[in-house]
């Protein structure tokens, strides 16, 4: 078995880490974002922890205003 590379590695985790950030104010929980990116519940927390500490609105979309 041979190692992933650093760089490899380290751009596979920011594209989970976005993703993480962007499923979360569509609506979906934890252990659904988990089921979703085949991750553990735990990462999930942990990358939304940190992306409320470093200031990112996780805010749920709100509804759209109904056009009449």
């Amino acid at each position: 078995m041979i190692a992933e590379e650093r760089a490899a590695y380290e751009a596979r985790s920011r594209r989970r880490r976005d993703q993480i950030v962007e499923l979360h104010p569509q609506g979906l929980k934890g252990y659904e974002i988990a089921r979703e990116l085949n991750v553990s519940s735990g990462l999930v927390s942990t990358r939304l922890k940190e992306a409320r500490s470093a200031g990112i609105d996780l805010t749920p979309y709100a509804a759209s205003p109904r056009l009449q």
